[in-house]
């Protein structure tokens, strides 16, 4: 099978299972949490957990296109969330394919934070004005996490349709 075809048939069963309203809501009680955690993850380092001071110091782009990062990030672990809570429910064999869901999730708060003044999870390894070493500031580990996020989405979805009969 083409990986269209894959593709294509793992956002039918995404869509299938978001289909009912228990999944949707863990899908989205799972994204605001984390969205609220990478939020406070991109401003904790700034004077009162400001966003205006974070557009001022960090530029209005790099704060525009984090944002958009989180929210993407967000939705995307409380989906893989939310179809991993799906497959324990109806007991399928889950395998070894939560590993990159979380590792996702792990490396997008990395991603998230001032640059010049420093990201909190950086900060807790004794690193942190590391965002500043990397090219794009950081924000490639954020398309590294979105990267990560979408194959567990399409594995753990693929291994669902595998087991399960959805229609």
């Amino acid at each position: 099978m083409s990986l269209q075809k894959n593709i294509e048939e793992s956002w039918r069963t995404v869509k299938s299972v978001l289909s009912n309203r228990k999944y949707f809501l863990i899908m989205l009680g799972i994204g605001i949490v984390m969205f609220g955690i990478l939020y406070y993850f991109m401003v904790a380092k700034i004077a009162d957990n400001s966003l205006r001071i974070a557009i001022m110091m960090s530029g209005s782009w790099y704060i525009t296109k984090t944002f958009v990062s989180i929210m993407v990030i967000s939705t995307m672990f409380g989906t893989y969330t939310s179809l991993l809570v799906f497959k324990i429910t109806n007991s399928v064999a889950i395998g070894g394919k939560s590993f990159f869901g979380i590792l996702g999730a792990l490396i997008g708060g990395f991603g998230v934070g001032c640059p010049t003044c420093g990201a909190l999870l950086f900060g807790l390894i004794g690193a942190p004005l590391a965002l500043m070493s990397f090219p794009l500031r950081g924000f490639e580990l954020q398309l590294g996490s979105i990267l990560l996020l979408g194959i567990s989405i399409h594995f753990i979805a693929k291994s669902i349709n595998a087991k399960c009969d959805l229609r």
